[in-house]
C-alpha cells in the first residue's frame, strides 16, 4: 500500500479546486468584445458588462456620429421618437463613459447607431444594486478572543494528532 502525506494531498486538492474555480469564473464572466455577427461592420461594446449602481461603464464603437440609447430589458429597442442618451461626433470611432444610476438596475440593452443608416449594433449591460456599507470600523475584543481560542484549539489538535501518530 502506498502512503502519502496528508499535507501533500490537501495541497493538491486545493490547487485543483482553485484552478477549477478560476476556469469556471472566467467562462461565466467572459465578455467578448464582439458577440455574434455584425453584418453592417459596425460594432458596439460595453465594458464592463456588469456594474453596480454608482459604477462607471464605457460604451465604445468603431464608427462615429452615433446615437447611443440605453434601453431597459435584454434585447430592448428604443421607442419610435426616443431621444438618445448620448450622441458622438463624426469620425472613425467613439468612446463614451456613463455612470450607472439606481433607476438603471437590471438588464439593459446599449444600442449605438447612425441615424438613417444600417450602421448600428447593440450590447448587453447588467446594473446591480449597490451593496450597503456594513464593514466594521475595528474588530471587537470578542472577535479577537474568538480567533485566538480557535487558533489555540487547532494547535492543540495538531499536537494531539502528532502524538497519536508518533
Amino acid at each position: 500500500m502506498i502512503h502519502s502525506r496528508p499535507a501533500r494531498r490537501l495541497g493538491t486538492a486545493l490547487a485543483i479546486g482553485i484552478a477549477t474555480s478560476i476556469l469556471a469564473a472566467g467562462a461565466a464572466l467572459a465578455h467578448p468584445a464582439s458577440e455574434g455577427a455584425h453584418p453592417s461592420g459596425c460594432i458596439v461594446t460595453v465594458e464592463p458588462g456588469s456594474v453596480a449602481v454608482g459604477g462607471q461603464f464605457t460604451v465604445a464603437g468603431n464608427f462615429g456620429g452615433a446615437s447611443i440609447f440605453l434601453v431597459k430589458g435584454a434585447n430592448g429597442t428604443p421607442a419610435e421618437n426616443a431621444q438618445p442618451n448620448a450622441t458622438t461626433p463624426g469620425g472613425s470611432s467613439f468612446s463614451v463613459t456613463f455612470t450607472a444610476e439606481a433607476a438603471d438596475v437590471g438588464d439593459l440593452t446599449v444600442l449605438g447607431q447612425i441615424p438613417g443608416s444600417e450602421c448600428g449594433d447593440a450590447d448587453a449591460l447588467t446594473v446591480t444594486a449597490a451593496l450597503p456599507d456594513v464593514a466594521m470600523a475595528q474588530p471587537s475584543a470578542v472577535i479577537l478572543i474568538g480567533w485566538l481560542v480557535l487558533l489555540v484549539g487547532l494547535v492543540l489538535a495538531l499536537r494531539r494528532l502528532a502524538i497519536l501518530r508518533g
